[in-house]
């Protein structure tokens, strides 16, 4: 036997009912409203909270069905969770699965399917909701607070599709002050409403706020944007960046090359940011301009809700390294050369293929010979073609086996080597004061660069920056002693797991650098659209992934939270998954503008 409508109303209590209005007026908690969705069930399921699993079930009132979806945030009260009188404690949770029942005997197995009149009311609407915490809100201090779901609603209680952004925000724990990345969305459309929706911030503690003692700023514990071609990814990270670009000073230790130069005191200062950029498509340089197409209203609205805009004018610099045959046609840019310099103490640098021991041995030993010949008062520099001239005269006298040296010869020597060092007025070495600036962006293009020149350009550059970053007794105290974020675009083309000896060096610092981005203010934003890519350490260091629509091969290859891993396939462009340490993974909507320039 089923219950009708009036049944279940009877025994739940008549949500649509209108007895008490005024009484119910009158009491309203500030925080739910007065209307309901629906009340909490009982009915051919339990009700229960455990350790390792939940169940709570909410039947939908007629009137309210159309407009939800799976995802949607709601609320329920407690209302006898507390004896204090100015206290209240809701239930937030998001709705799993929204399922028809029928309540009476239903033949829908006839002609005209949909068009028959079994109707709405002999059908009941149930959603299946998965709790996320509780939340306390105290009425004197106007304070909310959240805890764990450790009990049930009662059945009956009436359930609420979120309002207060505010109850949204401490339940899923976002932070309340921190950087912008877009509004929260459910399906595409913001929440709880399309005039207010609640901004997703990421957690910045800092010196500048005086929160640096609140916790470790995401920054630093490494951020991934991944997503497919055409899903604006740039767009996403160029708003994403341009927050970051704000002056905000982070503790960091001073590295001791940098307190006996300049007589520091101090083993901790607070500085300024330094945001670096590898930018192999020549668009983050675009960051420099304001957007033509942003209008003065929008920029108004984004200002008002804490979103930084415009271009970033000097305080973005350019530099573009330079090799044989490649110069950059940006204006208004450095270029530099990269050193043979960087090779000391990389030989892994200048192999292609992994090579027997002994040939590896050799190649040291080459090396270490060269090089020693050069101390800090010789009025000489090592360079590449002195290199290649100095071994077809000394090497026999290095390397004993002929065949050894006629290895060492083909893996030292060839065209690449040639175009890519020494070229250039200003070296890698000499700007990079200038590159590591705190407070500055830096934007390095390579849109002018191709293939393996382009690669050992950017595995020079980067093993620059990770082992003056990471290491102890630096030649450049200017990048230890500066809180940097490195944002790498095609991330998958430099730092995936690989068996050649230039990139898995590359990897292997990196991998301790991901390590200590935290303890050396040393923060690593990817950007792909091959996130499967990456090799796994660094992955496995990297806290907060924001994932935009992907294709379905690559979300099978990956770690996509669970409750999304189905929908991101259908994602329009901006539409993305945020998932960050300490808070529940969510939906959010890029801005549809860019902050800055972005011609594409």
């Amino acid at each position: 036997m089923t219950d009708s409508t009036d049944d279940i109303a009877a025994k739940y209590g008549n949500q649509d009912s209108t007895a008490g209005e005024a009484e119910e007026e009158e009491m309203a908690d500030p925080v739910l409203g007065d209307d309901s969705l629906g009340h909490v069930a009982l009915k051919d399921s339990q009700l229960f909270v455990g350790r390792s699993e939940m169940q709570i079930i909410a039947y939908i009132d007629q009137h309210e069905r159309d407009g939800l979806r799976v995802g949607n945030y709601v609320c329920i009260p407690y209302p006898d969770a507390t004896t204090e009188p100015n206290e209240d404690e809701v239930l937030l949770a998001a709705i799993d699965r929204l399922e028809y029942r029928p309540i009476t005997e239903v033949n829908d197995w006839v002609d005209g399917g949909g068009y028959s009149d079994f109707g709405e009311q002999n059908l009941a609407y149930v959603s299946h909701l998965d709790p996320i915490a509780i939340v306390k809100h105290d009425r004197l201090k106007d304070t909310l607070t959240r805890q764990t779901v450790d009990r049930p609603p009662k059945p009956g209680e009436d359930v609420h599709l979120i309002e207060d952004e505010e109850i949204l925000r401490v339940g899923l724990n976002i932070p309340s002050d921190g950087i912008y990345i877009g509004d929260m969305a459910v399906s595409g459309d913001f929440i709880p409403n399309d005039e207010n929706p609640l901004t997703y911030l990421l957690s910045n503690p800092n010196s500048t706020d005086g929160t640096a003692d609140e916790g470790e700023p995401a920054i630093f514990r490494h951020l991934l944007v991944a997503g497919s071609t055409g899903k604006g990814k740039t767009h996403f990270s160029k708003n994403i960046l341009r927050q970051c670009a704000v002056s905000k000073q982070y503790p960091i230790e001073v590295p001791p090359e940098e307190q006996e130069a300049f007589g520091i005191d101090d083993d901790i200062r607070h500085r300024y940011l330094n945001l670096f950029v590898i930018d192999p498509e020549d668009e983050y340089v675009e960051m420099r301009d304001d957007n033509p197409g942003l209008s003065p209203e929008k920029a108004r609205e984004l200002e008002d809700k804490g979103v930084a805009v415009g271009g970033l004018d000097d305080d973005l610099q350019v530099f573009a390294p330079v090799t044989a045959n490649s110069q950059p046609t940006l204006d208004d840019i450095r270029t530099f050369g990269i050193p043979f310099s960087v090779v000391e103490n990389r030989p892994q640098l200048l192999l292609s293929s992994r090579p027997k021991d002994p040939t590896f041995n050799a190649i040291r030993n080459v090396l270490n010979a060269y090089f020693g010949r050069f101390d800090d008062d010789s009025n000489d520099e090592p360079t590449y073609n002195d290199f290649e001239t100095w071994l077809e005269l000394n090497g026999d006298q290095i390397v004993n086996n002929d065949n050894i040296l006629a290895a060492v010869e083909r893996r030292v020597t060839g065209p690449i080597y040639d175009r890519v060092f020494d070229h250039g007025s200003t070296s890698l070495d000499e700007y990079t004061n200038d590159m590591f600036n705190r407070g500055q962006v830096t934007v390095v293009p390579t849109g002018h660069l191709r293939g393996e020149t382009e690669k050992l350009v950017l595995l020079a550059l980067m093993t620059h920056i990770v082992e003056n970053k990471i290491d102890t007794g630096v030649e450049h105290p200017q990048i230890k002693g500066t809180p940097m974020l490195l944002c790498v675009d095609e991330a998958h083309e430099y730092l995936s797991s690989t068996d050649r000896p230039r990139e898995q060096y590359l990897v292997q610092n990196f991998r301790q650098a991901a390590k200590r981005g935290r303890k050396d203010k040393f923060g690593l934003y990817m950007v792909t659209q091959n996130p499967q890519d990456i090799d796994d350490e660094i992955l496995k260091q990297t806290n907060t992934r924001i994932y935009l629509g992907l294709q379905p091969e690559i979300v099978e290859r990956i770690r996509i939270p669970s409750d999304y891993d189905d929908r991101i396939v259908t994602f329009d462009k901006g539409q993305a998954v945020v998932d960050a340490p300490d808070v529940r993974p969510v939906e959010v909507q890029g801005l549809d503008v860019c902050v800055t320039n972005h011609s594409n």
